[in-house]
């Protein structure tokens, strides 16, 4: 089995996701996206394990659901010599898989299986003294077998979560850093558990945590940072522990409202911490009116740009007051600065088994503009990086219900 799912993720590590909450994707499958990523306290099926594993507790049978996202981000960056230049990294796909099964009156359990995380930038084929022929690709996929635990108004669920990441990094620094565009892999444990509670019929209340997972991608980081700036880095980057509030409530038979609020805290996940990352709050609510066959929502989710800026000049620990080196690693190789997206979506019951659903997703341009002067051997002021980022995304999910 081990073998199996190792197979499976490797066969999916070349997905180059890109996510509207610093590197994580803000939701699984085509309703909580269409919701706005709400889904802490809103059960939309097998996927929702991602959200908050209790919810698996308000299942009613068994079900099977695949999914696939088109990522259509679009990122420039002005380089060194204020040339502004396209990555090329423009398209991603990422893929879910989710089941889940009721054994008895209060136990669901389900495995689910996506590319939750992931960012990257591809300058090749630029003006390598400008954009440093930069090419970074970070993907990170998760396997999550899940029990919940459901009673009359409340339920409780856990998740062991197997992920797997893949780290590449190549540019033309102090010298040429990865020529060959190979990239390191790891796989690690951690776990993420939730609850749900119903005060009313029409209202759910919802709470999630998401333990924090040591990666390392030896030697990309390390190598990177000591030859291609001279500067010092470990290779573990981790995925940072969340925490999750949520609340969806029936207006009537036809209209839900919900509402989530995230935490993703970056600050104290090595080495984003040590990068400048900040804690992120993110924000999201989600409207969806359903009927007999099909089903209608919308959402919007907002965030703080996660990213912070080294002010040149004052010393930081992880550069040795190369300040601009770490602003320029930001900036042009991981930025992860979208702060809002949009979102639409329905689904529709072809039959009493299958259920096909769809959504989209834009996240208006962002522009973050920082002093690299130091990078360059030059006087504060001198000389800066600008990064702008959009992204559009459309997903397609089949449901079978049996």
């Amino acid at each position: 089995m081990k073998k199996i799912v190792l197979s499976l993720l490797a066969a999916f590590s070349p997905v180059m996701a890109y996510a509207t909450n610093g590197d994580t994707m803000m939701s699984v499958g085509s309703e909580n996206t269409a919701l706005g990523g709400t889904g802490v306290a809103h059960y939309v099926g097998a996927e929702s394990a991602f959200a908050n594993p209790a919810m698996l507790g308000l299942s009613t049978g068994d079900e099977l659901v695949g999914g696939v996202v088109l990522f259509k981000p679009t990122v420039t960056n002005s380089g060194m010599q204020g040339i502004t230049e396209s990555s090329t990294a423009n398209t991603s796909y990422i893929p879910d898989v989710s089941y889940s099964s009721r054994i008895s009156d209060h136990f669901t359990y389900g495995i689910a299986m996506a590319g939750i995380a992931g960012m990257g930038v591809d300058y090749t084929g630029g003006l390598a003294s400008n954009t440093m022929d930069a090419r970074t690709q970070l993907s990170i996929l998760k396997v999550v077998p899940t029990i919940a635990y459901n009673d009359a108004n409340f339920g409780l669920g856990f998740s062991p979560v197997l992920q797997y990441g893949s780290l590449a990094m190549s540019f033309i620094g102090n010298t040429t850093i990865n020529p060959n565009q190979n990239a390191t892999s790891d796989t690690r444990m951690g776990y993420s558990m939730g609850g749900y509670f119903k005060p009313l019929p029409a209202l759910t209340l919802g709470m999630a945590y998401n333990s924090k997972i040591k990666m390392n991608y030896a030697p990309q980081i390390s190598y990177a940072a000591s030859q291609g700036f001279g500067q010092t880095y470990s290779d573990n980057l981790t995925q940072p522990a969340e925490i999750k509030l949520g609340v969806s409530y029936d207006l009537n038979q036809s209209f839900t409202v919900t509402a989530d609020y995230r935490q993703i805290q970056w600050a104290s996940a090595q080495d984003y911490g040590n990068l400048a990352w900040n804690n992120e709050d993110v924000t999201a609510i989600g409207i969806k009116y359903k009927s007999t066959d099909y089903w209608l929502g919308a959402g919007y989710n907002n965030s703080n740009n996660p990213i912070g800026v080294f002010a040149n000049g004052v010393a930081a620990n992880a550069h040795n007051g190369q300040n601009g080196i770490g602003n320029l690693f930001n900036n042009l190789m991981f930025p992860g600065i979208i702060k809002s997206a949009y979102t639409f979506g329905g689904g529709y019951m072809l039959n009493k088994h299958y259920e096909l659903a769809g959504s989209l997703m834009y996240a208006p341009k962002v522009t973050t503009t920082v002093d690299v002067s130091d990078a360059a051997g030059l006087a504060p002021g001198s000389l800066y990086n600008t990064t702008t980022h959009s992204q559009k995304a459309f997903s397609v999910t089949l449901r079978y219900k049996f």
